[in-house]
């Protein structure tokens, strides 16, 4: 009897301390001469419908190439990670893989400049099959330090208990203008609205939703191929901007009343610090 109450002891104080572990926020490396999410250039504003982005307007936006081609959009975050879909690096190799920082023309070889990866980090529940994904995020580290500049800025966390439906949201990329045809040369830009979860579980899509992912639409326009990975994000009154979500998948491209679906940001946020530890990120 006194080996088993030492055991049940030692299996109560080891849930305490898992307890208090899952509880406690993960506490950031801040670099307090910086500020997250400042578009330096300017962003543009009352924008309907999509359209060619004003250059460098979104200095967070970055391009994830596959020989030279438009594979994938991301984040950066901090001062070493960019945040992009699962999707984007299950079937693909670090060395396949270059990060393009500043880029606003891909095919001006003298905007922007071309980072190296260090590894690619998927999250352990990822998984997918033909029609979409779960769990889609990964990190991407690169291998040096970035060097911010008015093209190159990392972009804010929401807080953990946000709400945005209802919300006008911003979404960008170099992936095609429609189904199968060709990448965008320039960085384009749309506007969405953040539908709730129960109005996107009510159309046609709604079966293969998690309470992890935000659906957001508008008439005719929406992120589509190539596209993947890149952010979703809001301008908060301070004029910073903030990701609120990660493009993931959708029923083809700005189809009627199918909305597009992206990674909730807030349901992640512990698994982002806990893999970026050893970065640092400018103030929220």
């Amino acid at each position: 009897m006194k080996a088993l109450s030492v055991t049940l002891i030692g299996i109560r104080i080891l849930i305490v301390i898992i307890v208090l572990c899952q509880g406690k926020r993960l506490e950031l490396n801040v670099n307090s001469n910086c500020d997250c999410g400042i578009s330096i250039v300017g962003s543009s504003k009352h924008i309907t419908g999509e359209k060619i982005s004003k250059p460098h307007d979104f200095p967070w936006i970055v391009v994830l190439l596959n020989a030279g081609s438009v594979h994938c959009g991301g984040a950066l975050i901090n001062d070493r990670y960019v945040l992009t879909a699962g999707h984007c690096v299950r079937w693909t190799k670090v060395n396949d893989i270059t990060v393009g920082l500043g880029v606003y023309d891909v095919d001006d070889p003298n905007d922007g400049y071309i980072v190296p990866i260090d590894k690619m980090i998927l999250h352990e529940n990822f998984t997918s099959n033909i029609i979409h994904d779960n769990n889609d995020i990964a990190l991407i580290k690169l291998k040096n330090v970035v060097e911010y500049n008015a093209y190159v800025q990392p972009i804010c966390f929401p807080n953990k208990d946000a709400n945005y439906t209802g919300q006008k949201v911003k979404v960008t990329g170099w992936g095609t203008i429609a189904v199968n045809g060709a990448t965008s040369q320039f960085l384009r830009e749309t506007n969405l609205n953040v539908l709730s979860l129960n109005t996107c579980k009510n159309t046609s899509i709604g079966k293969y939703l998690t309470n992890s992912v935000i659906c957001a639409y508008s008439d005719n326009t929406d992120a589509c191929q190539g596209d993947s990975g890149g952010p979703i994000f809001i301008e908060r009154p301070n004029r910073k901007n903030e990701i609120i979500g990660i493009i993931s998948w959708g029923l083809g491209c700005a189809n009627k009343d199918v909305p597009g679906v992206y990674v909730k940001i807030t349901d992640y946020l512990n698994w982002i610090r806990e893999h970026t530890a050893d970065a640092v990120y400018c103030k929220n």
